[in-house]
């Protein structure tokens, strides 16, 4: 199944340093090299943990995932409850297929802002990976009540009810997403799988058609 988490967090526009103001710059343009290398000077004048993180989420687009996580990791050491440390460190381990890793820093990050959608959104992911489908279940409700706009929340817990077996509650869920993404050809396709298992083929093949056409632009 495909799943729309929520990707690295961009760097924090709040920072007033010019340097780091010239990397998020480069970053948006796609310059890694000199985002890296003004972040870098900005890190050695002024290494806070929003720095340090900033400076790992670069390292993270390069490729660079052992001086990313470091990074994550220094930034955490020097303020415990910086929640977005927490959730980039997480999104590095759950790209890394290291589940159990991510989860405990999505806890971590969940801890420390309970309010962030993208962080509860993204251990129910880690979660659906652990068959902890319980936990997950309850996270995709709680996204799903912290932003109720969000049209990859209803798409992700759909999923989950496909997995369960829950067609009905699949179906209501992918419709949502498509009410507020309509032309999200992967809402049609798993759409189109909640309704043939409910045995409603024509409007199963309908939305099949509907995703091949979105897909082919």
């Amino acid at each position: 199944k495909q799943w729309y988490q929520r990707r690295v967090r961009g760097i924090s526009p709040e920072c007033h340093a010019a340097l780091e103001a010239r990397s998020i710059t480069n970053l948006q343009m796609g310059h890694l090299f000199g985002a890296f290398s003004d972040i870098n000077q900005a890190v050695q004048l002024y290494p806070t943990p929003t720095m340090l993180t900033n400076r790992g989420v670069i390292q993270q687009y390069m490729g660079d995932a052992r001086n990313a996580m470091a990074d994550f990791q220094q930034a955490i050491e020097a303020d415990p409850k910086y929640s977005l440390a927490y959730f980039n460190a997480a999104s590095l381990y759950f790209n890394l297929r290291l589940f159990e890793k991510a989860l405990k820093y999505y806890d971590e990050a969940v801890k420390n802002c309970p309010d962030d959608e993208s962080a509860v959104l993204n251990r129910a992911i880690a979660r659906v990976m652990l068959k902890h489908y319980d936990a997950a279940m309850e996270d995709f409700n709680t996204a799903v009540s912290l932003n109720p706009f969000a049209a990859h929340s209803y798409f992700n817990r759909g999923n989950l009810h496909l997995t369960l077996g829950n067609n009905v509650e699949a179906e209501e869920d992918f419709r949502k997403a498509l009410s507020l993404q309509p032309k999200d050809s992967a809402s049609f396709t798993q759409l189109a799988v909640a309704l043939g298992r409910q045995f409603k083929k024509e409007e199963a093949l309908e939305n099949f058609r509907k995703s091949i056409k979105l897909s082919e632009g």
